[in-house]
């Protein structure tokens, strides 16, 4: 079972974990507005939003402002440079493509072979986008905190856009929260599900404060991937079938790497994403059953023995 925690493996928690994505993907297609807001661009702007982040973390986990210092922000801004990199692979593969379709045209139209050849000339020339769309979808998820061995800490980020960025910094920024007071989490999955629930907490309130649900939407993305790995992690561990209508649901992940090239979508370290679907199915399963304050400060303390004990008291939540 590995670093499978023993509260997670049961089939009422198998359930629990099931809806919880169900209900994240129905928000997820319940979310039509896409007001983003404009990319953040400058340090002075980013450290505004720090500083909001800060606040109202600390103020929903009821920590004294000045308890502890905030981390120091990086912007990577590799936004910038991306639509000259963008512009210049579209100029090389499509002065290439109309090259190679020309010298195509004299061979008749008839052969089979010759249009497959055309196909592959026109998915060259469609490369270009298909490159813009993973290397954007890579430098939006390529947010990092760091503590160094000197006890400062930092938070990469990049110019996304202000919704965005808030979102991912709640999650960063709640990694900075954990380290001073739990430390360096022994098993990686107990960092990741407190800092997910926190960020969850955090841009919901968010959204209500500024009376929009785009906040929602990339906390809602990022729970459907990570919950329906923890699914396929329990169905193994259960010797059960996934239901259809969970492997129906689509994530931003694909097992594939053809189809990941095909369709753009971004890589990902498969070990990295079963630590976060872990992580996000426990403490999403004990927020239902125990409470916010409970799950964030009590359980985050015990062994997997105790926490495991302290779930079973508790009866489980399944609507369905």
């Amino acid at each position: 079972m590995g670093s499978i925690p023993q509260s997670l493996i049961s089939f009422e928690v198998f359930d629990e974990v099931i809806a919880l994505l169900l209900e994240n993907d129905c928000l997820r297609r319940r979310i039509k507005t896409r007001d983003f807001g404009k990319r953040v661009v400058s340090e002075d702007e980013a450290y505004e939003l720090l500083a909001k982040i800060s606040s109202i973390t600390k103020e929903m986990l009821g920590i004294a402002a000045a308890e502890f210092k905030d981390p120091e922000l990086k912007l990577t801004r590799m936004y910038r440079t991306l639509p000259r990199k963008v512009m210049t692979v579209l100029l090389i593969f499509t002065t290439l493509g109309i090259a190679l379709m020309y010298g195509t045209l004299q061979y008749p139209n008839n052969d089979a072979a010759i249009w497959v050849v055309r196909g592959a000339i026109i998915f060259l020339m469609v490369f270009p986008l298909i490159f813009y769309r993973r290397v954007k979808l890579n430098i939006e998820h390529d947010c990092k905190y760091t503590r160094y061995p000197d006890g400062k800490a930092s938070i990469s980020i990049d110019q996304l856009s202000a919704v965005q960025f808030q979102s991912y910094l709640c999650h960063e920024y709640a990694h900075h929260v954990y380290y001073e007071y739990f430390g360096r989490a022994e098993e990686t999955w107990r960092s990741e599900g407190w800092s997910r629930l926190v960020q969850w907490e955090v841009v919901r309130l968010l959204a209500e404060k500024e009376e929009n649900h785009a906040y929602l939407y990339h906390i809602a993305v990022q729970c459907v991937g990570e919950l329906k790995m923890a699914c396929e992690i329990l169905s193994l561990l259960l010797h059960v079938r996934v239901p259809s209508r969970v492997r129906r649901i689509r994530t931003i992940y694909r097992n594939n790497p053809l189809l990941n090239f095909i369709m753009g979508s971004p890589g990902f370290d498969v070990h990295s994403l079963i630590d976060h679907g872990i992580g996000t199915a426990v403490y999403f399963v004990a927020r239902r059953r125990l409470g916010l304050r409970e799950t964030l400060w009590k359980l985050s303390e015990l062994r997997d023995e105790d926490f495991h004990c302290e779930m079973k008291k508790h009866r489980a939540i399944v609507p369905w």
